[in-house]
């Protein structure tokens, strides 16, 4: 699984209003192949659009742009080649699965730092797909984060993980047994993967909150493109599967 997050984990007026977590779940048989696609996705992005696979896809980059790459590219070309990107998403990843926490703060004004609890159901749902649907073991790959935090988690989680379980039928869930080893962190910058993971949380952010200037473009739909693959076991309570508690 490849995660990448949207916004802060932070609770003060001056933090982002959501905290996202995203993981893209593929099998290790289909690794190859799916890098191939991606490849060559990137080449076409190139020849239609001009940003060069060089350059990281980084999706706020499409919205407010900080460097040149971008720059040359106009507004509404953008806005184009991250709806192809996204579009090409369910194509490439046709076996793959999705797993979304979105948490809105202004429901949570309790808590005060969002990546522990954000983890903790990540972690469980992560488990649950491993155990009960993919019957195999897994493991995650992450963009540059808290890393001794999300290692003293993972190990705590092995041993007890108290989180309500909506994949069975239990009151609390057994401790983490599928996913191996620790997290394994890596700049995005070096990995499609990541790059993507990012793009389908922004794309989630966009959908979560619209911004009126950009409806004529159909920003906030977007992330509709990826119902296909999206885990919608991981909570029955969302049509798109998203853990929002």
């Amino acid at each position: 699984m490849y995660v990448d997050e949207s916004g802060d984990p932070g609770n003060s007026p001056l933090s982002s209003p959501h905290y996202i977590l995203t993981g893209l779940i593929l099998h290790q048989d289909e690794w190859k192949s799916n890098l191939h696609s991606l490849k060559i996705l990137r080449k076409n992005i190139q020849a239609s659009f001009g940003l060069t696979s060089r350059i990281e896809f980084h999706a706020t980059e499409i919205f407010r742009t900080s460097s040149d790459a971008y720059k040359a590219i106009k507004k509404h070309d953008r806005i184009k080649m991250l709806k192809f990107y996204v579009n090409e998403i369910p194509n490439i990843f046709s076996n793959a699965k999705i797993l979304n926490i979105c948490f809105r703060k202004q429901d949570h004004p309790q808590i005060l730092n969002f990546q522990e609890l954000a983890w903790n159901r990540f972690l469980n749902r992560y488990d649950k797909y491993l155990g009960k649907i993919a019957v195999d073991k897994g493991i995650i790959i992450c963009d540059e984060s808290n890393e001794n935090q999300l290692r003293n988690q993972l190990r705590k989680s092995r041993i007890y993980n108290p989180t309500p379980s909506h994949f069975g039928s239990n009151t609390y869930n057994s401790p983490i047994q599928n996913i191996i080893e620790d997290i394994n962190h890596r700049k995005s910058t070096l990995s499609y993967f990541i790059q993507t993971s990012d793009i389908i949380a922004h794309c989630l952010y966009r959908k979560e909150y619209p911004k009126g200037s950009l409806r004529k473009h159909g920003v906030e739909k977007i992330f509709d493109a990826l119902e296909p693959i999206l885990l919608k076991e991981a909570s029955s309570l969302d049509p798109f599967g998203i853990v929002r508690k």
